[in-house]
């Protein structure tokens, strides 16, 4: 439960990152590296989430 737990806040923190609003602030040049790590996070926590499920469910 508690990796389910991680790689659900991992997919959660990718999502964050995306929609996080940097206007006017010091670090707004660096939000297109944010929104990259995003969606990396996001893709990566819901693959390795996916794959826990059908390997759960093939019952291996």
């Amino acid at each position: 439960m508690e990796k389910l737990l991680t790689h659900a806040g991992g997919v959660l923190a990718g999502y964050v990152l995306t929609e996080l609003p940097l206007d006017g602030t010091m670090i707004s040049s660096l939000e297109p590296v944010l929104d990259g790590v995003g969606i990396v996070s996001m893709v990566l926590f819901s693959g390795t989430l996916i794959y826990k499920a059908v390997k759960t469910l093939m019952g291996k």
